[in-house]
């Protein structure tokens, strides 16, 4: 089966291989934060997380353990620029020294930003990945340590910062190896109380990374190794997890599948995830959710351009023994789908402000989006229109 180019394919540069942060990983694994900051040199750190899990308590469970930690807690799903801004303000203000980022993506990235933004001048369209600004971004940030509280981003080993901001209307990435956290810690203990809807969710999230990582034309065997075995721990853990969430084996696996799809994704992403940020830019739709519904339509759209790799993933985790992997494959994002309290079609988020009207400018956002450029098949808007109205 073809594996995308080899190490002996004509190519302008070399390959470029990164490994990502040092990780520690396990059931109460939170109980080492103190000591990692401390390693790190952090005497003031500032936890940035979100309202929820300060309602839920987990918030102040984890910042507990801390001696004196800062909280700042503005952080909305789908996080903002200024959300960010305020929280610079707050870091500055109390002589903070760290970062760490608790809670989902949100948090994380929103800690990521603001580390960027502490030491770095200007705004963060400055540092847009589409307009060359990862160039500027320099190793001189405060230390940070992501806490991950939903097993679905891997924005606790990616190094991107994912921002909406308001002058374009759109999500920005901010991309540079400085930004990879210095420490990420991965308790399963902290995703327990996680509800049936949003273990899916966030799982589909991770699946999707695992999915339209090994899919990309980027030359990375290592990433592709691990995107199998992120495929493999999600596929352990997914459904036992969404259906009994008090088993911390299902949410281990979980947690390890979506660490290892935010390892394997700095390959690259694809179609779906260029869709879904333009379609969750309002911040109104969860973006795991929408990766789930349009996974299928993109695979669809891909096969004609990469069967053959469709069909050696579908090997991989093994389907497609009946000679038609990529068929196969197909079929089984729509069961896994299926078997999720996930809707199944965009018409169903109607409520929560999608409009089917707007499909043109959805599709112009997602052409501006970074991810569509490692796309096994190259995008036009059209087909982000036509991908779109079958999601429908």
């Amino acid at each position: 089966m073809a594996a995308g180019p080899g190490p002996g394919a004509e190519t302008s540069a070399p390959a470029l291989f990164t490994f990502p942060n040092r990780v520690l990983f396990g059931a109460g694994a939170r109980r080492s934060l103190a000591a990692e900051l401390a390693r790190l040199g952090v005497a003031r750190p500032l936890v940035v997380t979100d309202p929820g899990l300060v309602a839920c308590g987990l918030a102040g469970r984890v910042a507990d353990l801390l001696d004196s930690p800062q909280v700042f807690t503005d952080v909305q799903a789908n996080p903002t620029e200024e959300n960010v801004l305020r929280a610079v303000d707050r870091y500055r203000e109390a002589g903070c020294d760290g970062l760490v980022g608790l809670g989902g993506g949100s948090a994380i990235d929103a800690a990521k930003a603001v580390r960027l933004l502490a030491t770095h001048p200007g705004r963060l369209a400055d540092y847009d990945l589409t307009a060359g600004g990862g160039d500027r971004i320099t190793a001189e940030m405060p230390p940070m340590a992501a806490v991950p509280t939903t097993a679905g981003t891997g924005s606790e080993a990616g190094r991107g910062t994912l921002i909406q901001l308001p002058q374009t209307g759109r999500k920005t990435i901010a991309l540079s190896i400085h930004l990879l956290p210095s420490v990420a810690i991965c308790d399963p203990e902290l995703t327990l109380g996680l509800t049936p809807e949003l273990t899916a969710g966030t799982g589909m999230d991770a699946l999707t990374h695992c999915v339209e990582s090994y899919l990309s034309p980027t030359f990375h065997p290592i990433c592709d190794g691990i995107a199998i075995e992120g495929l493999k721990s999600i596929f352990r853990g997914l459904e036992e997890a969404v259906r009994d969430g008090s088993r911390l084996e299902a949410r281990s696996a979980m947690m390890m599948g979506a660490l290892l799809g935010g390892i394997s994704f700095h390959k690259g992403l694809g179609v779906v995830h260029s869709l879904s940020h333009a379609l969750g830019g309002e911040g109104r739709v969860h973006h795991g959710t929408l990766n789930a519904i349009l996974l299928p339509h993109a695979l669809r759209f891909n096969r004609e351009a990469a069967e053959p790799r469709i069909a050696e993933l579908a090997s991989r985790v093994g389907l497609g023994r009946g000679g038609d992997g990529a068929g196969h494959l197909v079929t089984l994002m729509q069961i896994v789908l299926a078997r999720l309290p996930l809707p199944r079609r965009l018409s169903e988020l109607e409520s929560a402000g999608l409009d089917r009207g707007r499909i043109p400018h959805y599709a112009r956002l997602a052409m501006l989006d970074h991810c569509h450029r490692t796309n096994p098949r190259a995008c036009t808007q059209a087909d982000m229109e036509d991908l779109l109205d079958r999601a429908w």
